[in-house]
């Protein structure tokens, strides 16, 4: 089978979801664990501009392997805000907006964790977000019979097979513009 399959009803959806006129996020994190909390957070408007674009002090030491990914370290985030100041200055931007999240469940849960850890009970509405790694998944149209769904792919896999010129640096603002060209990309085919 020839990859991506395109169908037109993902590419359909997807223009839908660009006339919203979305913003997209991306945070990186501590580790991918319960008790891991966000030490950056990056949001972007539809056209890749940068909205919000922070390091957040963790409160605790960030492990060498996070570090190794996303090449963010304690020295980088010992003077930064902390989460709490973040989440004020983070929430009215996407208050009542549309945001796309590659791999959504994972930010969202991660967002989750770092208000729970600072008692903050409130968080992003799940309605007001959309997957864009599922979305990609649908578009690029290979099928994993084990989950019986499209198969995830990896953010950086995703931009290199649309031919992207942007790099999944994991950064997150850098990678929230990869979510943005991939969904301007998706919506103006066909």
């Amino acid at each position: 089978m020839t990859y991506p399959v395109a169908n037109p009803k993902v590419i359909q959806r997807a223009r839908q979801v660009l006339a919203l006129n979305p913003l997209f996020l991306d945070t990186e994190t501590t580790g991918t664990g319960p008790e891991d909390v966000i030490i950056e957070v990056g949001i972007v408007d539809a056209e890749g501009g940068t909205l919000y674009d922070k390091l957040v002090n963790p409160g605790m030491p960030i492990p060498a392997e996070s570090s190794a990914v996303n090449e963010i370290t304690d020295e980088m985030v010992a003077n930064a805000d902390p989460w709490p100041r973040v989440w004020a200055e983070i929430e009215p931007i996407l208050r009542g907006r549309a945001v796309g999240i590659y791999n959504a469940e994972f930010d969202l849960r991660l967002i989750r964790q770092s208000n729970a850890a600072h008692n903050i009970r409130e968080a992003l509405a799940d309605a007001q977000t959309f997957c864009m790694m599922k979305l990609f998944a649908a578009y690029y149209g290979e099928w994993n019979p084990r989950y019986n769904g499209f198969k995830s792919q990896k953010l950086e896999f995703a931009g290199r097979s649309c031919q992207i010129d942007l790099a999944n640096t994991h950064r997150a603002v850098d990678d929230a513009r990869l979510t943005a060209a991939l969904l301007r990309y998706i919506a103006g085919r066909g």
